[in-house]
């Protein structure tokens, strides 16, 4: 509500990121291609990381090649940190009522997160192609 400036849960991703979505993807595509030179979703932050550093430096670090040794340490050493203990963000179970209401406030979040995995994908063939590695 703007009269009371009251928190407004709807689409928050989006209107951080973009604003609104232009309801068109081609040109939501090209808008966010523009607008950004690596977007990626949180679930690939690791392989993001690499592609952004390989953009911006021209460097490709060993742990970002997938057939590295000092990738494969990465990897070990990651598995050791957690102790095996488990998430409970991911093992929270939502109702169906609440996951229709989550679907009602993000229905733009959900095709920015579309878009995004789109870009990132293009963004990370490409840095394979130009580099002839295999991006972790």
């Amino acid at each position: 509500n703007e009269k009371f400036k009251c928190y407004d849960p709807r689409n928050k991703q989006t209107s951080f990121v973009y604003r609104h979505l232009a309801n068109d993807e081609k040109k939501d595509l090209e808008t966010l291609d523009k607008r950004f030179e690596v977007i990626a979703p949180f679930e690939r932050m690791d392989t993001s990381i690499c592609v952004i550093f390989i953009q911006f430096s021209g460097r490709v670090p060993d742990e970002c090649v997938c057939a590295s040794e000092r990738e494969k340490n990465r990897k070990m050493n990651r598995e050791l940190v957690d102790h095996g203990v488990k998430h409970h963000g991911s093992s929270f179970v939502t109702t169906a009522e609440q996951d229709g209401m989550i679907a009602k406030i993000t229905t733009e979040d959900v095709m920015l997160h579309k878009y995004t995995n789109q870009l990132f994908e293009k963004k990370l063939k490409e840095t394979e192609e130009v580099y002839g590695i295999t991006v972790c």
